[in-house]
């Protein structure tokens, strides 16, 4: 624990530096950055290379030769440093800046026609393209809300991302908080963002097929919808060739329970799983394939459920 800490200081202070740098420079010139950190990476970060390789080989099988997989693997590396890079500008966008670089089509005005409801929106993504920015782009066109994420345990690191998201109008409300407070912001007709694509064994969750196997997907987005009445909007802000984005709008999906709750939960878990399977595999060079996206196990929430039981 103790060489844990010694080594988390440091650590903060590099990439506090490195975001000072990234804020001088302009995004081309990041841009070229982002693609050579990113290739040394994937040759370097042998673990990460090696959890991104096997899972596009579950996905992909022999469909792809492993010079596509590896290639497809340090794309997935690029990807991930421009994210990173475009992060640490966040202090210094502005609507009009972000204008120059993000394309929305009628994005806008699917989002003003569901907030004309009064229901609020739980505004799903992936990580996939730019999540953050996908966020910071409402939050700088004066859209109200907040995000759904994990608290970093190093608080010093923790404080500096929220302040990030903060800089570009958006909130944080974290993970291991009370449901309550986003029910609040969908009463009062915010947008609340979720990423609900990974594998998150201390959440409930069920298990959908998800790009072939069965995967332990979360059911909160559902959750809340049938409490509040609120829409899920699914959509992406994915990168385009000129270092550009563009905001990618899914389906609407307006859960109500037709038979029980529990299918109501699986069928419209399953169907915001589906369009995020559409999207990644469209863009699937933009999607986070490091994270053990099929790690538990049906007997491991079985067993956890059995503990559970015994501690009662």
């Amino acid at each position: 624990m103790a060489k844990r800490k010694l080594y988390r200081f440091p650590l903060y202070l590099l990439v506090r530096l490195t975001a000072g740098f990234a804020g001088l420079l302009p995004r081309s010139v990041l841009s070229m950055v982002a693609h050579a950190v990113g290739q040394i990476g994937y040759r370097v970060i042998s673990r990460q290379r090696r959890k991104i390789f096997e899972n596009l080989r579950r996905v992909y099988g022999f469909k792809k030769s492993d010079k596509e997989l590896h290639r497809m693997g340090s794309d997935v590396m690029k990807n991930f440093a421009l994210t990173g890079l475009d992060i640490l500008k966040f202090p210094h966008l502005t609507a009009s800046k972000v204008d120059r670089f993000v394309s929305t089509d009628e994005t806008l005005g699917v989002y003003d026609d569901l907030l004309r409801e009064g229901m609020g929106i739980l505004s799903i993504t992936a990580h996939l393209g730019n999540w953050e920015l996908l966020a910071g782009f409402f939050g700088l066109h004066g859209y109200r809300g907040a995000v759904v994420g994990r608290r970093i345990y190093y608080e010093p690191y923790n404080r500096w991302i929220v302040g990030l998201r903060k800089a570009v109008g958006v909130r944080t409300i974290y993970r291991d908080g009370s449901a309550k407070e986003i029910l609040r912001l969908l009463r009062r007709n915010e947008v609340v963002g979720l990423l609900p694509d990974q594998d998150i064994d201390s959440v409930e969750g069920l298990f959908v097929p998800f790009l072939g196997k069965e995967a332990y997907t979360p059911i909160a987005p559902v959750r809340l919808a049938l409490v509040s009445g609120a829409p899920i909007l699914v959509n992406f802000l994915v990168r385009e060739p000129g270092n550009r984005y563009r905001v990618v709008i899914g389906k609407v999906i307006r859960p109500v329970v037709e038979t029980t709750r529990q299918e109501a939960v699986f069928k419209y878990t399953a169907m915001w799983v589906k369009e995020f399977e559409r999207v990644i595999q469209m863009y699937p060079e933009q999607w986070a394939w490091m994270h053990d996206r099929w790690k538990t196990m049906p007997q491991d929430v079985q067993k956890k459920r059995k503990e559970s039981f015994i501690a009662l």
